[in-house]
This record gives C-alpha cells, sequence and structure tokens, in this order.
C-alpha cells in the first residue's frame, strides 16, 4: 500500500496525504475535509481544532506527528 494514505478515524476509510496537502495549500482543507470525512467525524474534528487545548491534545499525538511529517510540516 501506497504510504501516502493515512486512516479515516472509522479505520476503514484511507485519505490521500498528498491531495490533502494540495487542498490545504490551495485553501480548500474545509472543502477536502467534507469530502472525505463523514459529517459527524468532520463535525468533531472542527469542534477539536476550536479548542486549544484540544487541538494540543491532537497535534502531540503519535499518529498526528507522522501525518505532520508526511506533510512536510515541523
Amino acid at each position: 500500500m501506497n504510504n501516502n494514505y493515512f486512516n479515516k478515524t472509522n479505520g476503514k476509510s484511507k485519505i490521500d496525504v498528498d491531495k490533502m496537502k494540495q487542498a490545504a495549500e490551495q485553501g480548500r482543507l474545509d472543502d477536502f475535509i467534507s469530502q472525505n470525512l463523514s459529517s459527524e467525524n468532520a463535525a468533531r474534528l472542527n469542534e477539536i481544532l476550536g479548542s486549544k487545548e484540544e487541538t494540543e491534545r491532537l497535534l502531540s499525538s503519535p499518529q498526528a506527528q507522522e501525518l505532520m511529517k508526511k506533510l512536510g510540516i515541523k
């Protein structure tokens, strides 16, 4: 399997990291999220990103660190 795919929270679907990075660079990350996450997961992600504490907790997880490395974020 291509290592540029990242498991969604439900563990069944995949997200193409390169496409996600491209969407972010083009200012279309919200569109990407709505197209690639269930409405439930998209709402939860927006809730987390709206909370400084939750965002810091999420970004410190090993999975987030791995994704940020793949996206070239330091």
